[in-house]
């Protein structure tokens, strides 16, 4: 029963267990929330370097607060999908736990493998819709390739070293061409340029609630085994930078919200992966910063998407929002905003701690084209605020909101939702005004790291 305990992989494969066994929607879905909370409340109050299993999973304080991260995700997409497919969300989010604790390129190959194969399902939910079986599809072969790089990187540092752990092979070698071969691989699940080819499609093709999912949850433990990679600096400092340059400028012309929302993520991923690159005590405190605030600002972005857009989640959508529901309306800017990294709200404190870092590493040159292009980035976001308050239905945008009022009745947004918008909605307000507790507690988890 102690084993139970301290350790939530094993409660949740449990949930997930009950689920494919016993497949009742509300019962089981009201259960598996409730373990959530419950291995959520676990993994707050455990502590110390208690191994797994020796050699393959540990815990210490950076994988307690990331596996934390992972529950409130999970959590926050069982609460937007209803019953949509619980069994195969608490799989990603199992196999999110494992990465994050996986030391070893085994275990963290097999979480990767359980953790794409479900998302291929995920993406592909929608059998009579061809935009979703596409994005099945694209996301599946463009996978496969990942995998294969990711596999040919094992074989190449195990056949030069003959470990599998990933702290025996960085104390024996580092920047050799198998790590750079998984870290690769690891870029792609990050959607990282310019290996980001399929995220527009297939975040555009899946179910809203899969895009959700796959712009937050399965992010974290990639990150993680980034962050322990390390040395390859290189390679992830070209890729921080092409990502954030691409990033601010494929959204300019896009129409579709979550297809902007993927260039978007893009961006992110940039400036998240330029503190990983640096290195540097301050830039992994910062990275693990802005893990924490994207994963939120996603959340309550995509939560109101749900709850207002209709299925072909069009920009010019939310142009009467302002009028129809105007708390729904500032919710929905400021949030806009803060992703943009307006001051003061949550999103302008992580790009600056990533920023503050490099400045502080010597990377000029690289921070004056991070500011650069989240200025540009800033043009769409803001455009999104002018389409919410400001502009006037033209031919097209008018015609498409008469016959959407004309075939569906007003949505009501349903307390689940209304809960997430409103808990995340506060923490990026409150992040403005108080963040020393976020600070402080970043702070003890990347200690942990050295």
């Amino acid at each position: 029963m102690a084993f139970l305990i301290m350790n939530p992989e094993v409660l949740l494969s449990i949930a997930v267990l009950s689920l494919v066994f016993y497949g009742v929607y509300w019962p089981t879905l009201k259960l598996s929330v409730g373990m959530l909370f419950i291995i959520g409340a676990v993994t707050i109050v455990m502590g110390g370097d208690l191994p797994l299993v020796p050699g393959l999973l540990m815990v210490n304080s950076w994988i307690i607060v990331l596996k934390i991260i992972i529950i409130i995700g999970s959590i926050s997409i069982l609460l937007m999908s209803g019953n949509v497919a619980p069994g195969l969300i608490l799989m990603v989010a199992l196999s999110s736990l494992l990465l994050v604790s996986s030391v070893n390129w085994l275990s963290v190959y097999l979480a990767i493998e359980l953790q794409s194969l479900t998302l291929f399902v995920l993406a592909a939910l929608k059998r009579d819709s061809t935009y979703s079986t596409e994005a099945g599809l694209k996301y599946f072969v463009l996978g496969a390739v990942s995998s294969g790089f990711f596999l040919f990187g094992c074989v190449l540092l195990y056949g030069f070293t003959g470990e599998t752990s990933i702290q025996g092979i960085n104390s024996v070698m580092s920047g050799d061409v198998g790590q750079i071969l998984i870290s690769i691989s690891l870029l792609f699940k990050l959607s990282a340029a310019p290996f980001h080819m399929w995220a527009p499609d297939v975040y555009d093709g899946a179910p809203t609630t899969t895009t959700a999912l796959l712009a937050t949850v399965p992010k974290v433990g990639v990150f993680s085994i980034l962050v322990q990679i390390g040395p390859v600096t290189n390679v992830v400092l070209v890729c921080a930078v092409l990502s954030i340059v691409y990033g601010a400028i494929g959204a300019l012309n896009q129409t579709k919200i979550k297809r902007l929302l993927a260039y978007s993520g893009i961006g992110h991923m940039g400036f998240l992966l330029l503190g990983v690159a640096i290195g540097s005590f301050e830039s992994i405190q910062a990275s693990l910063i802005y893990m924490v605030i994207y994963v939120i600002m996603s959340i309550c972005s995509f939560s109101i998407i749900l709850s207002v857009a209709s299925r072909w989640s069009l920009i010019v959508e939310f142009s009467g929002l302002s009028r129809s529901n105007p708390v729904m309306a500032g919710t929905l800017a400021l949030t806009f905003l803060s992703i943009a990294g307006i001051p003061p709200l949550a999103g302008f404190l992580s790009k600056w701690l990533i920023l503050l870092s490099g400045i502080y590493s010597g990377y000029y040159l690289i921070c004056i084209v991070a500011v650069i292009s989240s200025v540009i980035a800033g043009v769409y976001y803001v455009r999104l605020v002018q389409i919410i308050y400001f502009q006037t239905d033209g031919p097209l945008g008018g015609s498409i909101l008469i016959w959407q009022k004309v075939l569906n009745r007003e949505k009501r947004v349903d307390l689940s939702k209304s809960l997430l918008i409103g808990s995340t909605f506060f923490i990026i307000l409150f992040l403005m005004i108080s963040p020393n507790f976020l600070l402080q507690i970043t702070h003890d988890a990347t200690i942990s790291l050295y």
